[in-house]
């Protein structure tokens, strides 16, 4: 059996080394000319991600992959704060499961690791033919072509290989789009840092209907496992930095900001921030230029059949079937965990116990069990935004959030005070 993946995301390169570890001959075509290359900040791994990875690596591996995640205290809690980075609820996270904080860029170079000429850059994907005999053909923007028994679209949002199994785009534009980008953590941008950051990211809501996620990501302050443990796969360990992300409706948004230079994009986050906590603006502007982007988010619908297509000898997994906004933190976790199971129906494939088409149906099957709820619970944050956005969320939001804000913090000294 030889499976060719279109896509070498967190979950097309999470499926090529589950396959790979099991003796299943596995390619994975990117169009990307480097492993590095690739947007993005930090993700959150939940414990079925985990999992799923310890499973598929070795253990020097798995263990290189945890030296590089900051520390299980970099995310104890969840927090929901106003424009003024007044605390509004927290959400405490459960410490007695596994989940990992780690940079994009770190995740994608250790799931890289030890693929060699299985994984092939700067390979674009144009298209496929499937044939009589039940194999598949993948064609290539240089001409070439790849031959396998199942082609497997881990191409993310606007996936060539979902669109042409669906007939349409998997995806639409979510409504809200974001500004994000990284600053350095330094003496100087240190103290500007809230201090309700310190047990994890935060979501802040404000008037006009825009959001701001905060994260501080530190694995310098301490890792989830030693780097020097790491003898056989090296620990990658990125400078200190806050990770933040602006969020509004594409409506506030003027003009295309996708052509906007990173010095316009921080000036336009700044005229969106106005009047947010002078502290927060401060460590915008200290953003590191080469960082910022504009990212329009995409959603799949979570009440649709999310694979329209009969199980055959070609399937999609992560965005390219269920593309979902960072607002819920779920999209490569979600990725990860269908790349283990279609790697778990594949093993039985290999060991001679059902065919290609029966085991894509039921992954497909099993998949649209947990996808479309990860979606959906993505979506939600959009939804307050563009609630917040309306004229009488503004004015319904100037009163409340500020009254939301005292009273948790009444709470909290209530609380205080029967502890003692």
């Amino acid at each position: 059996m030889k499976v060719v993946v279109i896509g070498a995301g967190m979950g097309g390169l999470a499926l090529a080394q589950a396959l790979s570890r099991r003796g299943i001959e596995v390619v994975v075509h990117e169009r990307d000319r480097a492993v590095e290359a690739t947007g993005g900040y930090r993700l959150h791994l939940d414990h079925l991600a985990c999992a799923a990875l310890r499973r598929h690596l070795a253990p020097q591996h798995y263990q290189a992959l945890l030296a590089s995640s900051a520390g299980r205290r970099a995310f104890t809690r969840f927090a929901v704060a106003d424009h003024r980075m007044r605390l509004l609820f927290a959400e405490p996270q459960d410490l007695t499961v596994e989940t990992l904080m780690i940079g994009r860029v770190t995740l994608r170079r250790l799931l890289a690791h030890g693929l060699g000429d299985s994984l092939r850059l700067g390979s674009e994907f144009t298209g496929h033919e499937t044939h009589p005999d039940g194999t598949v053909t993948a064609h290539f923007a240089d001409g070439g072509t790849e031959r396998g028994d199942l082609l497997v679209g881990a191409d993310g949002v606007g996936s060539r290989v979902a669109q042409a199994l669906a007939g349409r785009p998997t995806s639409s534009l979510a409504g809200v789009s974001g500004i994000a980008g990284r600053t350095p953590l330094t003496a100087g941008t240190r103290p500007l840092v809230p201090a309700l950051l310190t047990p994890g990211p935060a979501l802040a809501f404000g008037p006009g209907g825009v959001g701001l996620f905060l994260t501080v990501h530190d694995p310098e302050s301490g890792t989830a496992a030693d780097p020097a443990s790491c003898t056989e796969v090296a620990a990658i360990i990125e400078p200190p930095s806050l990770v933040w992300g602006v969020l509004a409706p594409d409506a506030a948004y003027p003009g295309r900001p996708r052509e906007l230079d990173a010095a316009a994009l921080i000036e336009l986050t700044g005229a969106l921030l106005r009047g947010w906590c002078p502290d927060v603006r401060a460590l915008v502007d200290a953003a590191d230029p080469g960082s910022v982007a504009f990212f329009g988010f995409h959603a799949a619908d979570p009440d649709a059949d999310l694979t329209p297509w009969p199980g055959g000898a070609v399937t999609a997994l992560g965005d390219a079937v269920h593309a979902m906004p960072p607002t819920g933190g779920m999209a490569a976790a979600t990725a990860i965990r269908d790349a283990d199971l279609l790697a778990e129906e594949l093993a039985l494939v290999q060991d001679g116990q059902c065919t290609i088409p029966s085991a894509v149906h039921r992954y497909q099957q099993r998949m649209a069990a947990y996808a479309g709820e990860a979606v959906r619970t993505s979506i939600q944050p959009l939804r307050w935004i563009e609630r917040l956005a309306t004229p009488t969320g503004t004015r319904a939001a100037r009163i409340a959030l500020p009254a939301f804000a005292a009273a948790a913090q009444l709470g909290r000294v209530f609380t205080r005070s029967r502890d003692v």
